[in-house]
């Protein structure tokens, strides 16, 4: 990520107290235009600059596997601690560096997030993780 302001416990529960929630119809939708285009099955998705997780949890109800990433150990610890879902995990780590082997994932989200990526770095990395024909 280019700039790091999301710093300190404070900040991150405070973040993960008033960032609002990814509406469920959204990810549905998401799901279902995957599924258009992917007829495997879903078993593994990361939820790029994560924050505090609430993007990334709502993913586990249609994946095997949910990772959520972010910059911050603070954000990570916190989405962590709040954490519900066994098949989600949270992994402190940059958009431009992603620790997933090639061809490993259905779907990468960003919400929110993009706009603190080095893009042209990030979307290399998602060419390089994202199974093909999706």
């Amino acid at each position: 990520m280019a700039n790091r302001f999301f710093e300190g416990a404070a900040h991150a529960a405070a973040y993960a107290k008033f960032r609002p929630q990814t509406p469920a119809s959204v990810v549905d939708r998401i799901c279902s235009f995957l599924k258009e285009k992917y007829e495997g099955s879903l078993r593994a998705a990361a939820d790029v600059g994560c924050g505090s997780g609430q993007s990334t949890q709502i993913l586990s109800p249609h994946f095997t596997s949910v990772t959520g990433l972010d910059v911050s150990p603070a954000q990570t610890s916190e989405a962590i601690k709040l954490n519900t879902k066994p098949n989600v995990s949270f992994v402190t780590s940059s958009a431009e560096k992603l620790p997933f082997s090639n061809n490993s994932l259905q779907l990468i989200t960003a919400s929110q997030a993009c706009h603190w990526f080095d893009l042209p770095v990030f979307y290399k990395e998602v060419d390089r993780v994202l199974v093909p024909g999706v």
